[in-house]
């Protein structure tokens, strides 16, 4: 009987890496990915897993849950399109 061994699979990519990290960082408590550290009142660090982190100034980060779908700010970056509006 023959022995079949398949070549070793390389290493799976799932998205660019954006390279290390200059600065502090920010670690989301929720799935422990980590981020730059949020810029006082800057844009906010939207995680992977749905949480949003906003620096408020002097390290005050403000948690917001939006999920990627049905579920976008009613003002913001997420602005969700208008019902009824096509």
């Amino acid at each position: 009987m023959a022995t079949h061994k398949p070549a070793a699979s390389p290493a799976a990519v799932t998205y660019t890496d954006a390279g290390p990290i200059d600065g502090p960082t920010f670690t989301c408590p929720r799935c422990e990915r980590v981020y730059p550290y949020p810029q006082d009142h800057g844009a906010p660090v939207r995680c992977e897993c749905g949480w949003w982190y906003t620096n408020e100034g002097h390290g005050r980060i403000i948690e917001e849950f939006r999920p990627r779908i049905g579920g976008a700010a009613t003002s913001g970056p997420e602005k969700a399109a208008e019902r009824g509006s096509a």
